[in-house]
């Protein structure tokens, strides 16, 4: 009988609960992903640091604020990985701010039982992996994009992409590695339904500026670009480097 092959994909769990842990490795393993095991933050990191996981699941005990730090760590390291958290109690507060921090899923009471979290990881993580993974990058310089939520995680700040930057910088990944005059961005999509689209007078201006506040939400140093360079007198370029 001819059986379809399962691509094996990586998770760790951060945590001390290993009966629980060997449970849900075993329903795991069914779907494809072998569980790896940390039982305490410093180890996880050091796990998270020398290979790349499809998945993360972290279990605390108590709630404090290295959580939060370690959450930010994970997804900065793993920007196209699904952080899921685990908690033994729902906390209003205390998910909206691990959501800040990058994580994707949180499970709570009942939801972290292992056989329901088997069929919750399948619809987040194997069906996520079975499309491009293009919505969330990593620019050099260690900005993290969220191009579906339309925000940009840069040292620890979160910020906006909106508007006219957020197609911008579509634009330019979608035209990676060939110098982009003003004209072409000046005749393309991005200044539709724009309520500051630029004259024939104002035109360079108006480009000049929004190439400025795009490099203001990626760039970690503005004034001394290195993702969105200038290519003399053609326009400008994304770095061949600038996409991790």
């Amino acid at each position: 009988m001819h059986r379809r092959k399962v691509r094996k994909d990586t998770a760790l769990y951060v945590g001390s609960d290993c009966a629980w842990q060997n449970c849900l490795g075993g329903h795991l393993q069914s779907i494809g992903i072998d569980l790896h095991k940390a039982s305490s933050a410093p180890l996880a990191k050091q796990k998270i640091c020398e290979h790349k996981y499809d998945l993360l699941l972290i279990q605390f005990e108590s709630v404090r604020r290295h959580i939060f730090d370690f959450c930010k760590f994970t997804r900065c390291q793993h920007y196209e990985a699904v952080i899921l958290v685990l908690m033994a109690r729902a906390m209003p507060i205390i998910e909206s701010k691990l959501f800040e921090c990058g994580v994707d899923d949180i499970a709570a009471g009942k939801q972290i039982n292992p056989f329901a979290l088997k069929s919750r990881i399948k619809r987040r993580l194997v069906g996520r992996l079975s499309v491009p993974k293009t919505n969330k990058i990593m620019l050099k310089g260690g900005a993290v994009v969220d191009l579906e939520r339309m925000e940009v995680r840069l040292n620890g700040s979160h910020r906006r992409l909106k508007g006219v930057s957020h197609k911008l910088l579509r634009y330019f990944l979608e035209n990676a590695h060939r110098a982009v005059s003003k004209d072409e961005l000046l005749n393309s999509h991005i200044w539709d339904n724009s309520v500051c689209s630029p004259g024939k007078v104002e035109q360079g201006r108006a480009i000049d500026m929004a190439v400025t506040r795009l490099r203001r939400l990626i760039e970690p140093d503005p004034s001394n670009p290195k993702i969105i360079t200038v290519v003399h007198g053609t326009g400008w370029i994304l770095a061949k480097d600038a996409v991790l």
